[in-house]
């Protein structure tokens, strides 16, 4: 289901493991940008049952990880449960976990686990309709970098601009997808003439966006 965020979205943490291009963060503020919310693997009744989802998660973020672990010195899985009765004992046995855990946390994941963003809408407004929502979050850096030096760090590599290409085919956005496509049209770095056909769902969206703005 794509969504509207409730957050602010942005390729704000450089990564070392990634070429030091950008990958997208959460920062707390106005919401900003689009994103994706996937099923879990079975319906959450317990808190046994949350844990596992959260550890698959973790592990799907970084592959190289511990088994069992939620988090590191660099981000960590937070969750969001709506306001209701039925949701409280597990929101209350997730914080005991998370703490006893000593996950580490980011700015937009506080100690007791929960992501310190607002509860997201579908694109028409209306509220997702969920119980949990989990999602991992990264620590931006200090200064939000720029749409030109994002894209920059793209183009002076060849294979993890992927990333950028698959979240926009996917609906994952930001505000500054549209100035990151103008640059990196405008340097043509060598691997976007070789990999055209493979983005061109992508590189169609950002064209038609660019032409309709």
């Amino acid at each position: 289901m794509r969504i509207r965020s409730s957050a602010s979205n942005s390729y704000g943490r450089k990564s070392a493991s990634r070429g030091n291009t950008y990958t997208m963060t959460f920062r707390t503020g106005d919401a900003s940008g689009h994103g994706v919310l996937v099923p879990c693997s079975k319906e959450i009744k317990t808190n046994d049952d949350l844990v596992q989802e959260v550890q698959a998660l973790w592990k799907a973020e970084a592959p190289n990880s511990e088994t069992g672990t939620i988090s590191s010195d660099w981000g960590c899985v937070g969750a969001l449960f709506r306001s209701d009765a039925a949701t409280q004992k597990l929101a209350a046995d997730w914080t005991a976990y998370f703490q006893k855990a000593k996950a580490q946390t980011v700015s937009v994941v506080k100690k007791n686990g929960l992501l310190d963003i607002g509860w997201p809408n579908k694109l028409d407004g209306t509220l997702v309709d969920f119980d949990v929502i989990l999602a991992t979050a990264n620590e931006p850096e200090n200064s939000s970098p720029t749409a030109q030096v994002v894209a920059d760090a793209w183009a002076d590599q060849c294979g993890y601009e992927d990333y950028f290409f698959n979240n926009v085919r996917c609906g994952i956005r930001t505000p500054d997808d549209g100035a990151i496509w103008q640059r990196l049209n405008e340097k043509s770095p060598c691997w976007l003439e070789k990999k055209e056909q493979e983005y061109r769902e992508a590189i169609d969206t950002l064209c038609v966006e660019a032409a309709n703005r």
